[in-house]
């Protein structure tokens, strides 16, 4: 059985694509989670390699990411 994500996420956002403008690397947001050592509400998100990274949620939607309307190209 899988486990359906119950983290309050707006099912919207879930799985968009957004562009870091500064290093100009490609991520998807997988769920929500939040920050142990201060409570901040954050997005999980992965890289094209794999990784997955968690950022509260204030500085991902601060302008250092902007939100792709589809794939990148190549």
């Amino acid at each position: 059985d899988l486990m359906v994500a119950r983290d309050g996420l707006d099912p919207a956002r879930r799985g968009t694509l957004w562009r870091h403008r500064k290093t100009q690397g490609t991520y998807r947001i997988l769920g929500k989670c939040r920050i142990e050592a201060t409570g901040a509400e954050a997005f999980l998100y992965q890289g094209h390699d794999g990784t997955i990274w968690a950022r509260p949620m204030d500085e991902f939607l601060d302008g250092r990411f902007e939100q792709l309307e589809q794939e990148p190209r190549p």
